[in-house]
């Protein structure tokens, strides 16, 4: 028998797509599903549409469960899946995005075999859902859990989503039906990766990533990934992640560190290309919080053999040579620190 597996999928104000995300995940090749849908306070059309997908639904084969809910944010709307979820393995997915029918299948496959964690990729679509450019080149890659699997999702910047992934339902919630690991909802954004890094402190065994696009992640204006946030919800939303160092027994392990030094310096040159030169001054609170932040482990990034030479150098600009730094911005644009 098929394991049972749960899809959450958090949905707010979604009435335009979320029909094309449910019916990709009902046309997977794996049968044995629970959509989890939670409703998080939407006041448009998003819970006639999923309930009308719930009655043409035959006895047999997936079930949808709708989860209304008041609206508190992307994060609680998890949560709560999470709380609602049956399955012994556990996906999530956006409502605005789509899935490859094979993606479900492949990732239990490879929990069967052993693994803790199970990943896929992203094809970056536009709203419509034509694929535009793969987030990352793929390989197939085995990481022993926790210290290697968070190196890798550390400094390759996977994982930033959950979506193309399956989990563990023991790792997450305890036979009580208690969270044991939850996404923080006091953040702005990261909320997905500092989840995944929590899910790995729990894990021994390995990390399996597929050389395999499963996601079809539709970029759209007016999403929450595309929304712009201040160094301040910057700072808050990273906190998490430096919290990884006390669930890892590890003192050698610092590439959080390097993460959280990387995701400062980027957003200084995201700044500097949005901002004209007479408001990208010393006094720019965006800019004061993000030069600080960049000092606290700047020592270590700059001394690190891991650390590639461009970004050491693209750190080194912003701190000494501000406007040399504001010009690379202006000419080069966001390709400036990836």
């Amino acid at each position: 028998m098929e394991e049972l597996v749960s899809i959450i999928i958090p949905a707010y104000q979604e009435e335009e797509r979320i029909g094309r995300c449910l019916e990709s995940i009902l046309a997977s090749s794996y049968r044995n599903l629970e959509l989890v849908v939670v409703n998080d306070g939407s006041t448009d059309r998003t819970e006639e549409i999923v309930r009308k997908f719930m009655e043409d639904l035959e006895d047999t084969g997936p079930i949808i469960r709708l989860i209304n809910i008041p609206n508190g944010g992307l994060a609680h709307a998890c949560n709560v899946g999470l709380c609602h979820s049956r399955g012994q393995f556990i996906g999530f997915a956006d409502a605005d995005d789509m899935i490859h029918p094979e993606m479900i299948e492949r990732l239990a496959a490879c929990l069967r075999r052993g693994n803790d964690l199970a990943v896929c990729g992203l094809l970056i679509c536009d709203a419509q859902g034509k694929p535009s450019r793969r987030q990352y080149r793929l390989k197939e890659q085995h990481r022993q859990c926790p210290i290697q699997a968070l190196d890798m999702v550390m400094w390759e910047q996977i994982l930033m989503s959950v979506c193309p992934a399956l989990f563990l339902r023991e790792k997450i919630i305890d036979e009580q039906g208690a969270l044991q690991i939850s996404f923080p909802e006091n953040v702005s954004s990261f909320e997905d990766f500092a989840f995944v890094c929590r899910y790995i402190c729990r894990c021994k065994r390995f990390l399996e990533v597929l050389p395999f696009h499963g996601v079809f992640y539709c970029k759209r204006q007016g999403s929450l990934t595309t929304r712009k946030y201040s160094a301040k919800e910057l700072y808050q939303s990273l906190q998490p992640i430096l919290e990884i160092e006390k669930l890892v027994d590890n003192v050698d392990f610092i590439s959080h560190r390097f993460q959280y030094t990387f995701r400062f310096t980027a957003f200084w040159y995201e700044q500097a290309f949005r901002s004209r030169r007479p408001e990208f001054t010393p006094e720019c609170e965006n800019r004061k919080i993000c030069l600080q932040e960049m000092e606290r482990y700047g020592k270590e990034f700059m001394l690190s053999s891991r650390v590639a030479l461009y970004r050491k150098a693209a750190m080194w600009i912003a701190r000494r040579c501000p406007f040399l730094g504001w010009l690379l911005a202006k000419s080069f644009g966001k390709v400036v620190f990836k």
